[in-house]
């Protein structure tokens, strides 16, 4: 037999019919035993047997307490990842601003390049100068020196634990200087 749409609840003649053959029941199955309550919900963290011996409210300040411990380790962990994070966004700025100068110093070299050849002056310095920022520019941007790289300049200062010979201790010192033999 073949199943129109009359078969399915829906009048082709434009109307619906009274009774709705193609929708499922909606009628619950009935409970086995209605009169047994089911038992009650118990929070996520709490343990299947409760000890005889506590309090409900000594229970639920304990789970309070390792609650608030919980959150202070979680709020740690963030405030530590925040602050990794900020530190990696300064580093990055400080990266960032360094080469942007390193790239200036780069093109006013190269300009004094281009000066002292349209002057007719030596270039020696003005090229020791695009050859320190070259460097200084690759430097950055790759993370290594190349070998060709001027040494970085020597920064003097006297260390605290080492003392260095004063001019004036010459004066001082009780070793005769003089030439032996002139009397």
């Amino acid at each position: 037999m073949r199943r129109g749409r009359r078969d399915l609840g829906i009048d082709t003649a434009g109307g619906h019919s009274a009774r709705l053959r193609g929708m499922p029941s909606r009628r619950r199955p009935k409970s086995s035993s209605p009169s047994t309550p089911s038992p009650a919900p118990r929070p996520a963290g709490a343990s299947s047997a409760a000890p005889s011996g506590k309090d409900p409210a000594e229970l639920f300040a304990a789970a309070l307490k390792e609650s608030e411990a919980r959150d202070k380790v979680q709020r740690e962990k963030d405030r530590q990842a925040k602050d990794a994070a900020d530190r990696k966004v300064a580093e990055q700025r400080a990266h960032a601003d360094a080469l942007t100068s390193a790239r200036r110093e780069l093109d006013r070299a190269i300009q004094a390049v281009r000066d002292a050849k349209r002057d007719g002056r030596s270039t020696v310095e003005a090229d020791a100068r695009w050859k320190a920022a070259k460097a200084k520019v690759i430097e950055l941007e790759t993370g290594e020196a190349p070998a060709w790289a001027p040494p970085p300049p020597v920064v003097d200062e006297p260390d605290a634990g080492a003392e260095a010979p004063a001019a004036d201790d010459a004066e001082a010192s009780p070793v005769d200087d003089d030439a032996v033999g002139d009397d």
